[in-house]
């Protein structure tokens, strides 16, 4: 067996041509706190092929030298911006179906949900998680199984989780 670089073995495979049958996905993440989650996400969002990510909030919070590198090379690769829109429905284009990845009382467990194709993911923050009122404009809700003895997923694994579930589906026709 012999190491490839990713960039090699990726060109070879082109998983890429997922998007000639599926619209690309939003990511949204609500008010996240430390500039390596927000470099984490933009680099997800980024790897996923996403057509954009918003962080709700105020960017003028946040240090965006260490949120750029963080996010390394992907930060010139994908639109990424901060809003403090609080409407979903202004921010996500019409036709898309708005998920939550939220332990919430209607959630239901993602490796049993068929997820839509056409889809903005939202996530909330690190300490709070999502606020109701962003919850409740929500299509869908999903939760992440966790068995270990800590709860809680960093907000950009837990992202990771659900948009690479989502990309298994649409590869595998669900």
């Amino acid at each position: 067996m012999t190491y490839l670089k990713s960039n090699d073995l990726f060109g070879k495979l082109a998983p890429e041509r997922l998007f000639e049958q599926v619209p690309h996905p939003i990511l949204i993440a609500d008010h996240l706190l430390t500039p390596d989650n927000i470099g984490a996400m933009i680099r997800l969002a980024d790897n996923i092929g996403a057509s954009e990510i918003c962080f709700l909030g105020n960017e003028d919070e946040h240090r965006l030298g260490k949120v750029r590198r963080a996010a390394a090379s992907s930060r010139d690769n994908i639109r990424w911006y901060f809003s403090e829109e609080t409407d979903l429905h202004k921010i996500v284009p019409e036709g898309k179906t708005i998920v939550a990845i939220e332990t919430a009382d209607n959630a239901t467990c993602i490796y049993e949900t068929q997820l839509p194709e056409n889809v903005a993911f939202i996530v909330g923050s690190e300490s709070y998680g999502l606020n109701e009122e962003l919850l409740a404009q929500c299509d869908m809700v999903v939760y992440i199984p966790v068995p270990g003895p800590t709860r809680s997923l960093n907000v950009s694994h837990a992202a990771a989780v659900a948009l690479f579930e989502w990309q298994r589906q649409m590869r595998c026709g669900r």
